[in-house]
């Protein structure tokens, strides 16, 4: 009877690993890079599908914070949708002292500048996501909390 127990005891925590490992969706990560300027520092921020992300300036330790899931799933959007848009790089201005690059690393890929709208020629969808990415690093970067001074 002892055995016919752990039988099936082993049976249900097979079944339900092997639910919980195939349910699981492989956590995806991608990492905000920006280049910082004479006022403000460089900072990477490392983002994660589950909503876990940290920040890092210069060579300080990482600070983790959390982002919402709905701000999550609208820069893993984003992200596929704007390499996909193969747009060149826009230029804009940029202030010696204020000017700082922002871009996306994520899957091997490097994204323009989001700070920088898409040149002209960007069909209507590509500059709308482009937007979608602007719009969610930035609010990723706010929800990190404020740089410390240079």
């Amino acid at each position: 009877m002892k055995r016919a127990a752990l039988r099936v005891s082993t049976l249900l925590f097979t079944a339900y690993a092997a639910i919980v490992l195939v349910g699981a969706a492989p956590i995806d990560s991608a990492v905000i890079v920006d280049s910082g300027s004479t006022n403000s520092r460089a900072s990477q921020i490392v983002v994660h599908s589950d909503g876990t992300a940290s920040i890092t300036f210069g060579t300080s330790s990482p600070k983790p914070f959390t982002v919402p899931k709905a701000t999550v799933a609208r820069f893993f959007t984003a992200l596929p949708a704007v390499r996909n848009d193969n747009v060149p790089a826009g230029s804009c201005a940029k202030s010696a002292s204020f000017g700082s690059t922002i871009r996306v690393k994520w899957q091997g890929w490097v994204s323009n500048d989001v700070t920088c709208p898409p040149p002209s020629t960007a069909s209507p969808a590509a500059v709308k996501d482009a937007q979608l990415l602007n719009d969610t690093v930035m609010e990723i970067r706010g929800l990190a909390g404020p740089q410390p001074p240079n």
